[in-house]
C-alpha cells in the first residue's frame, strides 16, 4: 500500500471531492433548467443520482486509504459512466460534456501522461458517437456540432495530460529520493544499501536490469559489479570483481559524458554532457558493442562522480518507454544525491571495521596477559613439581599448594574479565574514542578538518552512545552535502543530568568571510533526521547561530 502521507494520497482525497461535487452539481443544474433535459425525462436524474452515491463511496474508499482507490483503473471506470449520461442527455449534452474531462484530468494527474493521453483519445471517441447517435434521425449531420466537442476535447486534454504528467512525474521522482534515503542506512551494510537503491531505480523505470560498477578500493586497481533484475530478488553474497582492464570497457564513453543508446524505433546514440547538460550525436558502433555485452536492445549509462571525479558507472538496460535528457538529467542527479551518502555507510563500515579489528587486538592482548602469562607460569610450576616428587623431595605438598593458590587467583581474574565482557565494563567512555577516529577519517576523506573536543569524562551506555555515534554521522554528512566550509566541530559535555552534543560547522569555504549573521540568532531549519533521533531518546533539537558565526546543531538528551 502506498503511503497514506505521500502527495498521491492528497490528489486522490482531491479528486473524489470534486467527483461528488461534479455529480451533485449536474443533478442540481439538470433540475433547475428543465430544458436539459426535458423535465419529465427521468433517466438523467436517475444516472446522476447514482453516479453521485458512486462518488459518494469513493470518497469514503479514499478517505480510508483503501488500495483499490489508488488503481489505474478508476478513470476508466469514470470514464464508462459518461456513456449512460450521454445517451440520455437526449439531445443537449452541454451539461455532460464536463464529465468527459474529469477521468482526464484523474488519469494525468495521477498516473501521467501516458494514462491520460489514453483517455483523451478514448473519451473523443466516446464522444463523436454520442454526437452522431444524438442527431436528429433523417436529416444532415452537422459537422461542426459533431466535430467541434472532440476536437476541443482533445485539444485540451492533452493539455491536461502534459501538465499533468509533469505533476505526476516529479511527484514519483520526489518518492524515488526519498525511498533511496530510508534505504540508505549503515545498520543495512554497504552492499545490501547499494542493491536496494538500484532494485528500486529499475522498477522506477521498469527496466530489465540495473547494474552499478565501481572500485572496490581507492587505488582503483579493482571493481565490483553491483546488478539487479527483473524477478530476480538481490542477491545477499559479495558482489563480483573485475580488473581495471576489464572494467574499463564498461567506463564508455568518457567521464564527461552520460550516453543513451536505443537500438531499434528509431536507432539513436545520444552523448549527454553532465556539466553544461547538452545532448549531441555518439558514436553508434562503440555503443551498439557495448550492448551486445549488457544484451540490451536500449540502455542508459552514467557516470557517477564523487569529490569532482569518476569513480564508476550506473547502467540501467531495457526500459520499456522512450527515455529524453530530462530522464538523463534527472539520473545524474540522482547518482549526485545517492554516492555521498553510499561513501558515509562506507566510511561507517570501515570505521566498524577498524573498530572490531581494534577490539580484537585488545582482547588478544588481554588474554595474553591476564590467561597466557599466569598459565605458563603454572606449567613452569608443575614441571618443578614433577622433578621433585621424582627424586623424593617431602616439600612437594608445599608446591602444590602454592600452584592451587595460584590457579584460584587467577581462575578469579579470569571470571571478572568474562563479567567485563558480558555487561560491557570498561566500555562507558567508548564514545568518544569511536568520534576522533570516525572524525580523523572523514577529515582525510572529503578535506573539511573535524575537531572533536568534550568538556570532561563522557560514559553513557552501549545503547545511547550508538545513538549519538549516529547523529554525529548524520550531521557531518549534511556538512559535506550542503555547508561547503573548511572546519567543523564536535563538542560532547556530560553531566548527572543531561548529555549536550554540539555539531558546529564554520565559514563557507566558497563565500569566504561571508556577512555575520548576529549571535545566538537562531535558525528556522532543523535537520530531520538528527530532530527525529534525538526526540526518540527524549532530547530536543535547536540550530542556531554562535558568536563565532559557527551554525551550531545543538542535541540535548536527558540522561
Amino acid at each position: 500500500m502506498a503511503d497514506p502521507l505521500s502527495e498521491k494520497w492528497v490528489d486522490l482525497r482531491l479528486l473524489a471531492t470534486m467527483r461528488v461535487v461534479l455529480g451533485a452539481s449536474a443533478l442540481l443544474v439538470v433540475f433547475v433548467d428543465p430544458s436539459e433535459p426535458n423535465r419529465w425525462a427521468f433517466r438523467p436524474y436517475i444516472v446522476l443520482f447514482i453516479y453521485t452515491l458512486y462518488g459518494l463511496a469513493i470518497y469514503i474508499l479514499t478517505a480510508r486509504r483503501h488500495p483499490v482507490t489508488a488503481r489505474s483503473l478508476l478513470p476508466w471506470i469514470d470514464l464508462l459512466w459518461t456513456v449512460p449520461l450521454a445517451v440520455f442527455a437526449a439531445g443537449s449534452p452541454r451539461v455532460f460534456y464536463y464529465f468527459f474531462f474529469f477521468p482526464i484530468i484523474a488519469a494525468a494527474f495521477v498516473w501521467g501522461l501516458t494514462a491520460g493521453a489514453r483517455v483523451t483519445l478514448t473519451a473523443a471517441s466516446f464522444l463523436t458517437i454520442a454526437g452522431k447517435l444524438a442527431a436528429p434521425p433523417g436529416q444532415p449531420v452537422e459537422l461542426d456540432r459533431l466535430l467541434l466537442p472532440p476536437i476541443g476535447l482533445l485539444i485540451f486534454g492533452y493539455l491536461m495530460s502534459r501538465w499533468g504528467g509533469f505533476k505526476a512525474q516529479m511527484r514519483n521522482r520526489l518518492q524515488l529520493l526519498k525511498d533511496v534515503t530510508v534505504f540508505s542506512n549503515p545498520r543495512f551494510g554497504i552492499d545490501r544499501t547499494i542493491r536496494e537503491i538500484l532494485e528500486r531505480v529499475r522498477e522506477f523505470y521498469g527496466a530489465k536490469s540495473c547494474m552499478l560498477i565501481v572500485p572496490k578500493s581507492e587505488d582503483g586497481n579493482v571493481y565490483q559489479i553491483y546488478k539487479t533484475r527483473r524477478r530476480t530478488a538481490p542477491v545477499g553474497s559479495s558482489p563480483p570483481e573485475l580488473d581495471r582492464e576489464t572494467a574499463r570497457i564498461f567506463l564508455h564513453p568518457s567521464n564527461e559524458h552520460a550516453l543513451l543508446y536505443q537500438k531499434w524505433h528509431p536507432r539513436r546514440t545520444v552523448l549527454f554532457d553532465v556539466m553544461s547538460r547538452q545532448a549531441s550525436a555518439g558514436s553508434a558502433a562503440e555503443a551498439e558493442k557495448l550492448s551486445g555485452l549488457l544484451d540490451a536492445e536500449n540502455y542508459v549509462s552514467i557516470p557517477v562522480a564523487y569529490r569532482h571525479g569518476i569513480i564508476g558507472r550506473l547502467y540501467i538496460t531495457d526500459v520499456p518507454r522512450r527515455l529524453d535528457n530530462a530522464d538523463l538529467n534527472f539520473l545524474i542527479q540522482l547518482m549526485d544525491h545517492v554516492t555521498p551518502v553510499t561513501e558515509n555507510i562506507r566510511l561507517v563500515d570501515n570505521l566498524a571495521s577498524d573498530a572490531a579489528e581494534h577490539e580484537r587486538r585488545r582482547i588478544g592482548h588481554d588474554i595474553h596477559d591476564s590467561v597466557i602469562q599466569p598459565y605458563l607460569g603454572l606449567q613452569f610450576g608443575l614441571v618443578a613439581l614433577h622433578q621433585k616428587l621424582q627424586k623424593g623431595d617431602g616439600t612437594a605438598s608445599r608446591d602444590v599448594d602454592e600452584l592451587l593458590d595460584l590457579t584460584n587467583h587467577e581462575l578469579a581474574q579470569l571470571r571478572r574479565y568474562v563479567r567485563g565482557l558480558r555487561v560491557g565494563e570498561e566500555r562507558s567512555d567508548v564514545l568518544l574514542p569511536a568520534l576522533q577516529r570516525y572524525a580523523a577519517r572523514f577529515s582525510t576523506v572529503t578535506g573539511i578538518q573535524v575537531e572533536v573536543a568534550a568538556a570532561g569524562p563522557v560514559k553513557l551506555s552501549d545503547r545511547l552512545a550508538g545513538e549519538l555515534f549516529q547523529i554525529v554521522t548524520e550531521g557531518l554528512s549534511n556538512i559535506r552535502r550542503h555547508a561547503f566550509c573548511n572546519d567543523a566541530r564536535i563538542e560532547l559535555s556530560c553531566n548527572q543530568d543531561s548529555v549536550i552534543l554540539q555539531i558546529k560547522n564554520g565559514r563557507s569555504r566558497i563565500n569566504g568571510d561571508a556577512e555575520r549573521t548576529a549571535p545566538d540568532t537562531t535558525v528556522s531549519f532543523k535537520p530531520r533526521s538528527i530532530a527525529e533521533r534525538a526526540a526518540l531518546l527524549g532530547g530536543e533539537t535547536r540550530v542556531f547561530v554562535d558568536e563565532l558565526n559557527y551554525t551550531v546543531v545543538r542535541v540535548g538528551i536527558p540522561l
